[in-house]
C-alpha cells in the first residue's frame, strides 16, 4: 500500500457494534414475532443511546436481509413466507451440509461427548417445556459442529441463514409446547444423535445426510404449522 499504512483501532466495541450485536443475537434467537416493528426512538430509549447508533445498526442488519425499514423509518420483521423458507432451507441444506462434511474428521472423542451432552441437555428441555433452553441447545449443538470446519466464510454464510431464520424459529417456538405433548417429543433430537453415532463410526456421508435431513425436518415441520394457519 503507498502512502502510510494504516494503524490499528481500539479493540473495544463502538456502541453501534453493541447495538447490532444484541439486535442480531436477538434477531436469530427468534425473540422477534414476523411483522414485529420498532421504531428507532423506542430502540434508543431502551438502549439508553442516541438515535445514530440505532438507526446505523438497523441498517446493517437490512442490508443482512433480516430487516426491512419502512419509507417512514419503522423497522419490521419480514412476514413468513413458504418461498423464502423453501430457498434458506436449500440455502442451509448446501452450506451446512458441506461444513458439516469439513468438520467431521475434526470432531474427535471430546467434541463427540461434548455434542451428547448437548444432546442430554435438548432432550431435558423437552421434557420440563423450557422452549427457550431447547432452541438454545439446538443452536449449540450445530455451531459446535461447525466451528469444527475452521472456515470464517463459511460460518458467516451459516450465521446470515440462521438470522433470516429467525421469525421461522419464533413462530414454530411458540407452537413447540403443544407439539412435545405428541409423539414428537421422542423424535426431535433424533436426527443429533444419528449424527454423533455416525462420528463414532467415522461414516462421513451418514452424518453428513444426517445434519441434512434434521433441517429440512424442521422446514417439514414449518410447512405443516403454515398450512395450519392458512386454513
Amino acid at each position: 500500500m503507498r502512502g502510510k499504512p494504516l494503524k490499528p483501532v481500539a479493540a473495544r466495541k463502538t456502541v453501534q457494534d453493541q447495538v447490532y450485536d444484541q439486535l442480531r443475537e436477538a434477531l436469530m434467537s427468534g425473540a422477534f414475532e414476523a411483522r414485529e416493528s420498532f421504531t428507532i426512538a423506542s430502540l434508543a430509549e431502551r438502549f439508553q443511546t442516541s438515535h445514530m447508533p440505532v438507526r446505523e445498526a438497523l441498517r446493517r442488519l437490512a442490508a443482512e436481509n433480516a430487516l426491512r425499514i419502512s419509507p417512514a423509518g419503522t423497522a419490521f420483521v419480514p412476514d413468513l413466507s413458504r418461498g423464502e423458507l423453501a430457498d434458506i432451507t436449500r440455502a442451509r441444506v448446501i452450506i451446512e451440509g458441506a461444513t458439516a462434511e469439513l468438520a467431521a474428521p475434526h470432531l474427535g472423542p471430546e467434541d463427540r461427548a461434548a455434542l451428547r451432552q448437548i444432546i442430554a441437555e435438548h432432550r431435558a428441555t423437552g421434557v420440563s417445556g423450557d422452549i427457550a433452553a431447547m432452541a438454545s441447545a439446538n443452536r449449540r449443538f450445530h455451531f459446535h459442529v461447525y466451528a469444527a470446519a475452521n472456515s470464517p466464510i463459511l460460518m458467516s454464510h451459516i450465521e446470515n441463514l440462521w438470522l433470516r431464520s429467525g421469525p421461522y424459529v419464533r413462530f414454530l417456538s411458540d407452537r413447540m409446547a403443544t407439539l412435545l405433548q405428541t409423539d414428537y417429543r421422542e423424535e426431535y433430537a433424533h436426527h443429533h444423535e444419528v449424527m454423533v453415532d455416525a462420528l463414532d463410526r467415522g461414516d462421513l456421508p451418514a452424518f453428513r445426510a444426517a445434519m441434512e435431513r434434521d433441517i429440512t425436518a424442521t422446514q417439514d415441520l414449518l410447512v405443516r404449522f403454515l398450512d395450519d394457519l392458512a386454513a
